[in-house]
């Protein structure tokens, strides 16, 4: 896709940037962050599925959009080059991402540093010789599938990473590239290494060899020095960290700072790119889309005798949805509102002046916008101009006939 894109930036209550959800006019997506958490994931998956009903129930790809831009926690409507560069955009990893994945690790001090020292102080070579078994043919003709044997020594540093918090849900593996040695010798960061332990250890249960991989390549060593010199720098009595004989490259791609739109691919690396801050959202009217809007309500209430009902529909509405609002629901209350003792004396009343103040907000409003959902109402002539307004006249004018008669009798 090389069409020119319209996007919002997701973001989660914390800050953390949860995606983009983009549209080319005829199709509606959305590019998570691979280095966002669980939570921001869900979140993501929460919003794509209500743009996606909206865009079922009628509305155009850019309609979505355009109503989502003013939820909170959504950005103004940008546009960027292309795919490639919305794509880009979302490998940024930020500092708050690293310090999520630090934040699992044990404190300093706790005795699972210290068994993760013990144990890979204790790895001898034969320990991380790892042999397969498997592949017999039994009597009945099957093949056993080939798995890897790993020694109890290998396994309890496997065990003992697990214990530090170095294997996290908070990592989503598999949306990251395997890590990778590199060749310059460097420690590893310890977010770095905690992604690179996460997917060498869950990666395990998905594809046997995972962890015989990693120890033949140099990673595992790299993955535990790593750990293991941040928690000395914590002040914690994991012990001195071993020389490792490389460290395995950043577990996910390097991305340029955060811009204001999109461009295309650069490189370098952006890991202190700070996260765009969201605009604050604005109301728009919650029928039709259109914006400016006001958060207000307004009420209709029916009394007969001694059976009332209430009903009452909140904002925000735009300056037309509201004036709409107002004239139907005071009508309703003028014709229906005086038929019980109580509503006569009190709700009906209560009614017409909670719309008065709520319609003196929505009048102050300007003309709205394009409706975006296609639903804005008519407002239809004024109150005065209504036949049913006037039902009111009659139980009125039946109360001020018992007031003059009330007056002529006691006279």
């Amino acid at each position: 896709m090389s069409e020119p894109l319209q996007y919002i930036t997701l973001t989660a209550p914390d800050g953390e940037i949860i995606g983009y959800a983009w549209t080319d006019g005829t199709q509606l997506g959305l590019v998570d962050r691979a280095a966002s958490s669980s939570a921001a994931y869900k979140a993501g998956i929460a919003w794509s599925n209500r743009m996606q009903d909206a865009h079922r129930r009628g509305l155009t790809p850019a309609g979505v959009l355009a109503l989502f831009s003013h939820e909170p926690g959504a950005s103004p409507v940008t546009e960027a080059a292309d795919m490639a560069a919305l794509e880009e955009l979302a490998r940024i990893v930020t500092p708050a991402d690293d310090q999520r994945l630090l934040d699992q690790l044990a404190p300093a001090g706790h005795p699972s540093w210290r068994e993760l020292a013990e144990a890979y102080d204790a790895l001898t070579d034969e320990d991380r010789d790892v042999t397969w078994g498997g592949g017999e043919k039994s009597p009945s003709g099957a093949i056993q599938m080939p798995y890897p044997v790993y020694s109890e020594p290998l396994r309890r540093v496997v065990r003992a990473l697990n214990e530090v918090g170095a294997v996290t849900p908070e990592h989503r593996w598999m949306d990251n590239p395997m890590p990778e040695v590199p060749a310059d010798g460097r420690l590893m960061t310890a977010a770095d290494a905690v992604r690179a332990a996460t997917a060498v250890v869950r990666g395990e249960r998905f594809s046997e060899g995972t962890i015989a991989h990693a120890v033949k390549d140099g990673l595992l060593d790299a993955v535990v020095a790593s750990l293991r010199a941040w928690a000395a720098a914590q002040g914690s009595t994991a012990g001195p960290a071993p020389s490792a004989p490389a460290a395995p490259a950043p577990a996910h791609p390097t991305a340029p700072s955060v811009p204001s739109a999109p461009t295309a691919a650069t490189t370098g690396p952006a890991r202190s790119a700070p996260a765009p801050v969201a605009a604050a959202p604005a109301a728009v009217c919650r029928h039709c889309g259109g914006f400016p809007a006001v958060n207000v309500a307004f009420r209709a209430h029916l009394g007969l005798l001694f059976f009332l009902r209430f009903r009452r529909m909140d904002g925000p509405v735009c300056r037309t949805c509201g004036l709409a609002l107002h004239r139907g629901f005071t009508t309703y209350t003028l014709c229906w509102g005086w038929w019980s003792p109580l509503s006569l004396v009190l709700f009906g009343w209560l009614t017409l002046v909670r719309n008065l103040l709520a319609v003196r907000r929505v009048e102050r409003l300007p003309e709205p916008g394009p409706a975006v959902t296609g639903g804005r109402f008519d407002p239809g002539v004024p109150v005065h101009r209504r036949p049913l307004a006037y039902v009111a006249l009659i139980p009125l004018c039946w109360v001020l006939t018992l007031i003059v008669a009330a007056v002529s009798g006691g006279g």
